[in-house]
């Protein structure tokens, strides 16, 4: 811990209405050293909400005027999560905020600005790359030892029937089920690759298939770099409970490397001409985890709560890392608007039939 950084760290909520808000608080609680200053909502859920998490309820100028918060936690539906972070940051206070951080891209640059104006630590709640396999796929993309990478496949989902939960419905929000659960995928294409030079893509919602009000059923883009193409598709209706689908496979000239956020596996092949022992490696953390959505509660009755808190524990001590050791933010606010300019330039290519998106 830095001589900057309190004995006590205190930590508040802005918004509790996201089914992730639960699971975040409970992993900082887990924290030693770490006290809950209240939380805030307009919301009815408020109250359920802190009677059962044992928090004090509190208006947003008070958490914000405490000098004893210094992180908050936002949470809120998404047309309030910038305004919310930035007025957080602009009160001198940490910030580990929900994704998408908003509603597009108009929001995520207005919180890259307050985070230069202001200096402070932002985070966006991309917790699935704490993965250990998604971190073994980072280094070993880095290492150069599967050759030259010239195409990936990525396919993600949403379960438990939630693309037809309000959740995924938001007014205002550009997309449904891809734009809220997909975005993670996104944030694992980026961190692994940078940004395409452009992308083609086709969302589709098919007639009489699914619920009506639902929005997307599929999704498919062609990510264009370069050296590679990175090809992503995604299931609205994943009949699969947890993320078992989500897999991103790397194809090299001397190897491939697939791996799955939860439960939390790779497997790399190699083919002994690069140095590394011809064959497959398989690692698996655990095939039978804790369920990650577990149920719906008296505050989080639209979808389902997390359970499972390996993913939220992780996140918290990246996040502590940052604020204790002066460490840049490990998921940056320009993260969260690189996933928003590259979703919302696949929902223009749909629009367009497929047509290429260049993105600068």
């Amino acid at each position: 811990m830095s001589q900057h950084t309190p004995k006590t760290l205190g930590v508040a909520c802005l918004g509790i209405t996201h089914p992730h808000t639960s699971g975040r608080v409970k992993a900082f609680k887990r924290i030693p050293n770490v006290q809950f200053l209240g939380a805030y909502d307009s919301s009815p859920l408020l109250q359920p909400f802190v009677e059962a998490m044992e928090l004090e309820a509190r208006t947003k100028e008070e958490i914000l005027a405490d000098p004893n918060v210094h992180i908050v936690l936002v949470h809120p539906k998404s047309y309030l999560m910038a305004d919310w972070a930035i007025e957080a940051l602009e009160a001198g206070k940490a910030v580990l905020c929900e994704k998408p951080a908003g509603r597009g891209s108009q929001d995520t640059q207005r919180i890259v600005e307050a985070v230069e104006r202001t200096g402070g630590l932002f985070q966006v709640g991309y917790c699935w790359r704490f993965a250990p396999s998604i971190q073994k796929m980072q280094e070993v993309l880095q290492s150069g030892e599967l050759g030259k990478v010239l195409q990936v496949r990525a396919h993600a989902g949403c379960s438990h029937d939630e693309a037809d939960s309000d959740h995924m419905k938001q007014p205002g929000d550009r997309g449904g089920a891809f734009y809220v659960i997909g975005c993670h995928t996104i944030d694992r294409i980026l961190l692994h690759f940078g940004k395409p030079k452009s992308l083609n893509a086709r969302i589709t919602k098919f007639p009489g298939q699914m619920s009506e009000s639902a929005r997307e059923d599929a999704a498919a883009a062609v990510l264009n770099y370069d050296d590679k193409m990175v090809t992503i598709d995604f299931m609205s209706w994943d009949p699969l409970p947890w993320t078992e689908s989500w897999d991103i496979t790397a194809y090299g000239t001397h190897g491939s490397i697939h791996a799955r956020p939860m439960p939390a596996s790779y497997k790399i092949y190699h083919d002994g001409k690069n140095g590394h022992q011809e064959g497959w490696t398989t690692w698996s953390e655990t095939s039978f985890p804790e369920i990650w959505a577990t149920r719906k509660t008296v505050y989080s009755p639209d979808v389902a709560e997390i359970g499972n808190p390996v993913y939220f524990d992780r996140e918290a001590s990246a996040f502590l890392d940052s604020y204790s050791n002066g460490k840049p933010s490990q998921v940056p606010a320009t993260q969260a608007h690189n996933i928003n300019l590259l979703l919302e330039a696949m929902f223009a290519s749909a629009e367009k039939d497929g047509q290429e998106i260049l993105l600068t």
